[in-house]
């Protein structure tokens, strides 16, 4: 069967329907901050890890884990850029920097 190339409009439930899915989407999407955080937090735990097996287990890993908080807190910041400039600073810029704050308060 040939098409005569138009499109058969949506119906106005299906429409609905898929309006509400994607709202249900959006409500039950994880916080980007905290699956950041939590990314951040595997992250250092892997680098210790790595460096108490590597080390054959003579440094302990609590004394490990601060340095490697920090070295993850700075790798991530990629994700995070600092924007310099007012003009572009947006609502997600101001929770940008809350995380930022939280991040390095919680490497101290």
């Amino acid at each position: 069967m040939k098409s005569d190339g138009r499109s058969l409009p949506h119906s106005a439930p299906a429409v609905r329907a898929s309006r509400k899915a994607a709202r249900k989407r959006r409500l039950n999407a994880p916080d980007p901050e905290k699956l950041l955080r939590l990314a951040q937090q595997l992250y250092a735990h892997a680098l210790t890890l790595q460096e108490v097996i590597r080390n054959g287990g003579q440094v302990t890993y609590e004394v490990l884990r601060p340095k490697y908080d920090r070295q993850a807190a700075q790798q991530f910041e990629i994700f995070h850029p600092t924007l310099e400039s007012p003009s572009h600073e947006s609502p997600s810029h101001d929770r940008t920097k809350r995380l930022r704050k939280r991040v390095v308060a919680s490497c101290k």
